[in-house]
This record gives structure tokens, sequence and C-alpha cells, in this order.
């Protein structure tokens, strides 16, 4: 059994009971995989994007992860996991650093914005208009000129894509 597919039997294993709009949680979390394969992105990548909402929303821990999928995987879905915080804005100016820190953490981030916004411009128009105009914030505040010119162009022509309404 690969990683990837050990990843994606914990993914369904943990959002077990979870949903995403009318459909299993899964539908997200497979939206972003295909996304960041897609892409092209490593297999740390893959397994991230696979796993990224288990410590946000799940009984899982990071130590679990670490001993499963080792700590570069923990430590990107530790860097995506929202940090807590009396609302939307604290928590994300809260949790941003730790992705601006991580390139790869920023690209899991920025997949799961992408099937975010895919999602809701047909589903949610009022979420997809939050996502929209929260836009530039949030490329301003998981940039870093430290990041891979090459590994983050891909993701950012991809969100460019996108139809903006």
């Amino acid at each position: 059994m690969t990683n990837k597919q050990r990843a994606m039997m914990v993914a369904e294993k943990a959002h077990a009971n979870q949903t995403y709009d009318i459909y299993p949680y899964m539908y997200h979390i497979k939206q972003v995989v295909e996304i960041a394969e897609a892409l092209g992105y490593d297999e740390s990548i893959i397994i991230a994007a696979t796993l990224h909402d288990v410590l946000e929303d799940t009984s899982l821990s990071y130590n679990d992860l670490k001993k499963t999928f080792g700590r570069e995987v923990a430590e990107i879905v530790y860097a995506v996991t929202d940090e807590l915080g009396r609302n939307r804005s604290e928590r994300k100016a809260k949790t941003y650093p730790k992705i601006r820190a991580n390139w790869k953490a920023a690209v899991v981030k920025i997949c799961d914005r992408i099937a975010n916004m895919e999602h809701s411009v047909w589903y949610n128009k009022e979420l997809y208009t939050m996502y929209k105009n929260e836009l530039p914030d949030f490329f301003k505040n998981i940039n870093n000129a430290d990041h891979p010119k090459e590994e983050m162009e891909r993701v950012y022509k991809r969100i460019s894509e996108i139809e903006i309404y």
C-alpha cells in the first residue's frame, strides 16, 4: 500500500461523519488532491493535501501524523491548521505566519482555496464572494520571497484561472 493510499484511508475514516455542502467531506479532500496532482507536486504535498483538515476537524493529532507519515507531512498539515481565535479574521491572522514559513504549506493552502472557490462559485455565491474578496490579503499574508519561484508559479497560475464573477 502506498503512502497516498494510506493517507486517503486515514482521511476517509477521520472525516467519515462530516459533510461538505450536500457531499461527503471526501469530495472536498479529493478536489484538493486532484488539484495538487494535476499541478505535479511531490508526494509530501499530495499526502498533506489529503490530510489538510484532519488536525482542525478531527481527533487526530500532530503526533499521529508524524508517526504515520513523517515530520514533513505533519509540519505541512500543522501549518495549514487554523489557530484558535474569536473570529475568522483573528484565526487567519494567527495561522498565516505558519503557512508563510513553509512553502509546501502555502501550496496546500492555495490548492484548498482553489477547491473552495471552484465549488462555491456554483453552490454558494456568498461564500465565493468572501473568498474572492479575501484574495489580496490571502496572497499578501502567505507569500514569502524565499518560496521557490517555479513551485509557487504553478499554483498561482492555477488560482488566477478561476472564473471571477
